[in-house]
């Protein structure tokens, strides 16, 4: 069974969404994962990731029908202790405007009571744009630092449209494993994402901020680093969707372009779904 592949923003940060749109139709994507809301870089003025725009809307729409590439994935939706959520409204109806599918978000809130509630009160957000809310764990995420911990309070919410997002990087730095994810109900996983990374010399300091955030934006393709990917695709639900999440600043001064290194990256993910068995 083939699998959908969308192309991340982040695996070519240096082009536009508009740029990103067309390299995944370049790439055979079918879908690409953009951003809609994020924060300025500190002391910069301009945001931390190539974002779009209400303007950009016209041209992203035109660009999206011309290659038959659809918007997965909305990021990113951050749920800190002092959240206003209606300050999220206009990017949750601009990813509706380019008929997205779900929303991301990560839970900062170390109250668990209010954490849940800002979580339910998202989902509620998004559903009123027919948008689905993928949580993604991270292990700098206090609220939401495991794998555990997001399928805990994916069924705690208890909303139709909440599920779990599984990046593989994530997953290997915070200790879980791919047999964690066999047997967890389909409907509470949302979307898993490609990438890899090596061997750590010393796993005791995978979460260490610094080093965790290094690898965060400078990840391997998939294939090229040690993470038990094939594992983790067997263990998903036959019809996840997948998203090739490879950002790579070291390649900024290689000479390789970013279609090159899209290409490479989706390659990469297309061969592990062949040796787990799916073709794509």
């Amino acid at each position: 069974m083939s699998r959908s592949l969308a192309l991340h923003q982040t695996t070519v940060m240096q082009c536009s969404p508009l740029e990103l749109v067309a390299i995944a139709a370049e790439v055979r994507c079918d879908g690409v994962c953009v951003f809609v809301q994020v924060p300025a870089k500190p002391g910069a003025g301009r945001p931390a990731f190539p974002v779009v725009t209400q303007a950009m809307l016209p041209a992203m729409r035109a660009r999206l029908r011309d290659t038959g590439i659809k918007v997965t994935n909305l990021e990113y939706f951050p749920l800190t202790p002092d959240v206003a959520l209606q300050e999220y409204r206009a990017a949750l109806e601009l990813g509706a405007a380019l008929g997205a599918q779900r929303a991301v978000t990560h839970l900062h809130d170390t109250d668990g009571r209010r954490g849940i509630d800002s979580l339910a009160r998202f989902a509620d957000l998004a559903a009123e744009y027919g948008l689905a809310v993928g949580l993604e764990f991270v292990g700098l995420s206090a609220g939401c630092p495991s794998l555990a911990r997001a399928l805990q309070l994916v069924r705690y919410v208890g909303r139709d449209n909440l599920a779990v997002g599984v990046d593989p990087l994530h997953l290997q730095r915070t200790g879980g494993a791919p047999v964690d994810l066999a047997g967890v109900d389909p409907r509470l996983l949302s979307y898993a994402q490609l990438c890899d990374g090596p061997v750590l010399a010393d796993p005791g300091q995978a979460l260490e901020t610094a080093r965790y955030v290094a690898e965060v934006f400078d990840r391997l393709s998939p294939g090229e680093g040690v993470f038990p990917l094939r594992e983790l695709v067997q263990v998903l639900p036959p019809d996840l969707p997948f998203d090739v999440e490879v950002p790579a600043l070291r390649l900024s001064e290689s000479g390789i372009s970013p279609v090159e290194h899209a290409r490479r990256a989706v390659m990469g993910a297309r061969q592990v779904l062949a040796t787990a068995g799916l073709g794509i």
